[in-house]
């Protein structure tokens, strides 16, 4: 009893240091249910990367479910990638689709798949003397030239310019590295960790399109048009609840924005009960459900009164009273998951 009196008290005291969060929230305490493998909390800092960094972790963790070892994915090699790749979109559409930071966990698998992947320790995207990601400057200038590739009709200079970018800001990528003592090139060494792009899937539970059906989800960073399988709600949640029970993580795309998700206090819960298909399809339709965030769920737990929590890995650093972990209600889940993705 006085330990858990104990943890109430630090729990408290520590987001009482934070007030800069959106808003006070109750306090409470967490049991874990189930807690799968994962790997430590990244910081993806000034850039909108976390989509990258969500994806990373996921496959680590399905590495560590499948009995391998720990490794850490070059999350800014992804991001580079995808960077070129969309300043290639944006010319090929006529400039139909601004290049940006965001993306969505698809992204990923596929930049994987065309261009292989290194470890971080073998691809930083820091240059010597920087400390923090910063990928502000970088995608503004990225999208003035790919602008400027259009009006001049000349993709393959601007390229040029692009790719000495990265280069000077990101790094050079290496031809070749060592891991664990053996030489690797991307291509070979995303062969080696058999990562398996094709054998994800992403759902989505929206009733503007028939449910157990494929379709384009109509949001931003779905600049790729990818389909998303949709489920009935229900459906969504028991199959995210299966894959955690079996100690699969599942990514997790949704919103952030609302002023019950605060991160430095470590929790994400929704107040406005219950939540149904209908109630989660309008959120959709009115703009107030975006996918602005995309995060790793690791885990489930319960607090004191017996609800239900996803424990969700973060890409902010060591934040809040979890280190970078957020305990997201069932409704919160329920009302503001965009899609998920995870093995088939």
């Amino acid at each position: 009893m006085r330990r858990i009196l104990l943890f109430t008290v630090l729990v408290y005291l520590t987001t009482a240091l934070f007030a800069g969060d959106k808003k006070q929230l109750p306090q409470h305490t967490f049991a874990v249910d189930k807690l799968c493998g994962y790997t430590s909390v990244l910081n993806q800092a000034k850039t909108s990367t976390c989509w990258a960094h969500a994806t990373a972790s996921l496959l680590e963790s399905d590495r560590l479910f499948a009995g391998g070892d720990t490794v850490r994915l070059s999350v800014m090699y992804i991001a580079r990638q995808k960077y070129l790749e969309h300043f290639n979109y944006h010319y090929y559409t006529r400039g139909r689709d601004r290049v940006r930071g965001g993306s969505l966990g698809h992204t990923s698998l596929r930049m994987i798949a065309r261009h292989g992947i290194l470890p971080t320790e073998s691809y930083t995207g820091l240059t010597e003397g920087v400390t923090e990601h910063n990928h502000r400057e970088l995608i503004k200038q990225l999208a003035t030239w790919a602008d400027l590739a259009v009006k001049e009709r000349n993709l393959p200079l601007y390229r040029e310019k692009a790719e000495a970018l990265l280069d000077s800001l990101l790094g050079e990528v290496p031809q070749t590295f060592r891991y664990k003592g053996k030489s690797y090139t991307p291509q070979s060494f995303a062969a080696y960790l058999q990562l398996e792009p094709d054998s994800y899937v992403e759902l989505t539970s929206f009733s503007h399109h028939p449910y157990y059906t494929s379709f384009i989800l109509e949001v931003p960073d779905n600049w790729e048009h990818a389909s998303f399988y949709n489920l009935p709600l229900d459906e969504l949640e028991r199959t995210v609840r299966e894959a955690l029970a079996k100690g699969q993580t599942v990514l997790w795309d949704g919103d952030m924005s609302e002023e019950t998700f605060c991160p430095k206090q470590g929790m994400a819960i929704w107040e406005e009960c219950p939540v149904t298909q209908e109630s989660r399809q309008r959120g959709f339709e009115q703009f107030t459900t975006t996918d602005d965030h995309l995060m790793h769920i690791v885990g489930t737990a319960h607090d004191e009164t017996g609800k239900f929590y996803y424990i969700i890995k973060d890409s902010f650093g060591d934040v809040g009273p979890y280190h970078g972990l957020i305990y997201m209600s069932e409704d919160y889940f329920r009302a503001k998951t965009v899609s998920v993705m995870l093995k088939k």
